[in-house]
């Protein structure tokens, strides 16, 4: 899925500014060697840049990249799959950390991710990330798959992977992790003020909207709106999304 770099800037900076409390539990030493996986458009990798880290960024996305690099020159970012990671180019040198904020539920193999960190940390090296957990945006998927239906689409396949807590410390332990802390919780977010359920859908539900010709696109995200606001997704306040985040620290063992 080609991400709309610019956009996701402007209307889900909030995705970035959550991840601050990632960086309180990374607690990024200057010189260490820190990994941002997943790291979008570069601001979260760019912070650790500040605080004297040899970060890099990496991501599959190359408008990602490009915006990242753009916006943040005296950072290194990286173009490259998490789902296959090797030791090369930037990569080469062991890690001190990696820290993951809101990528990995994008990535169907998870195995292979946590694998893949754990082959470029050195022993002790610490493994920090949130990403969607279990029931993560179930009411704005909902609306999603239900809007599909009213306009005669098939009903979409998630396309995210949101764990269990169980099931993502048992992954951790297997790729050669030991697990230090697993948190599960609610965290609904505020809308940017000029953003529906509909844009959110735009930005997060590409598979289900590519391919679509522009009259039933229009008349689904209509009925996206039209069902998440039956679902309690906007209030006086404005939109919200129904996220559930699962949060880990681990450490290479």
């Amino acid at each position: 899925m080609a991400w709309d770099a610019r956009t996701y800037d402007r209307q889900f900076s909030f995705v970035t500014e959550y991840g601050a409390a990632l960086i309180g539990l990374l607690d990024p030493q200057q010189g260490e060697r820190i990994l941002d996986l997943g790291c979008g458009t570069g601001h979260q990798t760019a912070e650790l840049t500040d605080l004297g880290v040899e970060a890099v960024g990496l991501d599959s996305d190359a408008a990602m990249i490009e915006r990242a690099r753009e916006e943040h020159p005296g950072t290194t970012y990286v173009l490259g799959e998490a789902q296959s990671l090797t030791a090369r180019g930037a990569l080469s040198q062991p890690f001190d950390a990696v820290i993951s904020n809101a990528a990995l539920h994008w990535m169907a193999d998870q195995a292979a991710v946590l694998a893949g960190v754990r082959s470029l940390l050195r022993i002790g090296g610490r493994f920090v990330a949130e990403q969607g957990g279990v029931g993560n945006v179930a009411l704005t998927w909902a609306a999603l798959t239900g809007a599909a239906g009213d306009v005669g689409l098939p009903a979409p396949v998630l396309p995210w992977v949101f764990p269990t807590p169980a099931e993502q410390a048992t992954r951790l332990e297997a790729a050669g992790f030991a697990v230090r802390l697993v948190q599960h919780f609610d965290r609904p977010t505020p809308l940017a003020p000029e953003a529906t359920t509909a844009t959110w859908a735009e930005m997060f539900g590409r598979t289900v909207l590519d391919g679509l010709d522009a009259t039933t696109r229009q008349l689904l995200l209509e009925r996206v709106n039209a069902r998440a606001q039956e679902a309690g997704l906007r209030t006086a306040e404005g939109w919200w999304a129904d996220y559930t985040r699962l949060r880990f620290v681990a450490e290479a063992s």
